[in-house]
This record gives C-alpha cells, structure tokens and sequence, in this order.
C-alpha cells in the first residue's frame, strides 16, 4: 500500500519543485535590448536570432533598429556561450538581357537573396557591459556579437562605427 502511495504522488511532487526550478532559473538569465551595425555595402533587410525574428532594415554602412527588445544571456559569462545570427541582405529586381526590370502583371518582379547564417562566440563580458547586444556584420558574411554598455557611435566603442556613414551625418 505504502509503494501504491508513493507512485502516485511521485508526478505531483515535480509540480510542487517547477516553480523553485523556473525561479533558479530567472535568476540565471536577464534580457538585453539588441542593436544591429553593418559594415558592408549591402543593405539587411531581416535578421535572426536564434531563429526568433530581429531587426529589419539595417542600412548598407550603417546601423538599423535602434535598442529592440530583447536577448535573453546568462547573467554571468561563461566559456563556450555562442549565438546563431541569419541575415538576409536586400535582393534585386529580376531584369532582361538589356538589363531592364522585368514586369509580369505590370508589376517588377523582386528576386529575393538567400539567408546566411552564423553561429558566432559571444565573447566574455561584464555586468556593466550587459546594457545591450550587439550585432556587427562585417564584409564576407562574418558576424561579431558583443554585449556593451556604450553604443557604437561612441568614439571609444570598437569595432568602430562605419565611416561613411559617420560623414553622411554630418
């Protein structure tokens, strides 16, 4: 009768823990807003991470998105934590041997890159550093991702920010 007993609250008493194990785990992670930087001559028009949804619209040479809402990281660095990145930089329009845009019902027809991904280190960081994370493409589809507590405008913020872009601005 005792072992009858036993198996049948065994189920219950995980339900009585998960909330002990949630709450250990909240304290583990925090969220960050995210930023975007791109340091090559294609525009971005979508990005993920992680396979969730990001940015949209990350200008050639520049920056896109302002702080979005979030990235969930470990309150603590540790060694081997990475991320995965996919981009999909801005197609073309299909166009004929002349090189005119094609048009099928009057409308040209728009011919779509494909995505690239990247699963990249997230390199050590502090708890001042956890202010927000950062997404640095980088010509020949190389990623960089670093948490910082300044934003890449700043003089002092490496890699630095595109110089063209910086020139346009002023």
């Amino acid at each position: 009768m005792r072992n009858w007993i036993k198996a049948r609250l065994r189920p219950y008493r995980l339900l009585l823990a998960l909330p002990l194990l949630l709450a250990a785990c909240g304290d583990e992670n925090t969220a960050v807003s995210y930023l975007a930087v791109n340091h090559t001559a294609q525009s971005i028009v979508s990005i993920t991470i992680n396979d969730r949804g990001g940015i949209l619209n990350v200008d050639a040479m520049g920056g896109g998105g302002k702080d979005v809402c979030c990235v969930v990281v470990p309150r603590t660095w540790r060694p081997g934590l990475t991320v995965k990145i996919g981009w999909e930089n801005d197609g073309d329009w299909l166009r004929d041997k002349n090189g005119e845009p094609v048009l099928r019902d009057g409308k040209k027809v728009y011919v779509p890159v494909p995505w690239k991904f990247r699963t990249v280190p997230i390199p050590e960081y502090t708890a001042k550093q956890r202010q927000h994370f950062d997404i640095h493409f980088l010509p020949g589809d190389q990623v960089m991702v670093k948490l910082s507590d300044i934003f890449p405008e700043h003089k002092d913020y490496r890699p630095a920010y595109p110089e063209e872009k910086k020139e346009a601005a002023r």
